[in-house]
């Protein structure tokens, strides 16, 4: 069962059951966080990169911007999900953290495309 409050961590059990038969079990899985809902991503800019060509046809570079509504707990990672299956994706995009309001974000980020997502990891405690 989930818990009722957000916030703190806790360890949680697994079982794999067939039935009322237990298959598996770990009574002592780890710790995870209990976090509230995502919000919403504020200030959001997409646009040609710099070193990018914005003729039709031709392959070409995009910067994502935007800045986040709440804290980033560390170990967290974002995931940008993109549709448009005419956007071909590197399978190790270039990711940065720039400042915003005097802030930036830290951690040593990395950046991988799986399918249509791109995983942005390596934030630490913010």
């Amino acid at each position: 069962m989930n818990p009722t409050t957000k916030g703190g961590t806790g360890s949680f059990q697994i079982q794999t059951l067939k039935g009322v038969n237990v298959l598996d079990e770990n009574l002592i899985f780890g710790v995870i966080g209990i976090a509230d809902s995502v919000g919403t991503l504020t200030s959001t800019i997409v646009s040609v990169a710099s070193t990018g060509l914005s003729n039709a046809g031709e392959t070409t570079r995009y910067e994502f911007q935007f800045k986040v509504s709440q804290l980033i707990p560390a170990s967290s990672y974002m995931k940008l999900t993109i549709s448009d299956e005419n956007f071909g994706l590197t399978t190790f995009p270039a990711c940065n953290a720039y400042a915003i309001n005097g802030l930036t974000i830290q951690g040593k980020f990395t950046c991988e495309t799986s399918g249509r997502d791109i995983l942005v990891r390596g934030i630490k405690f913010y």
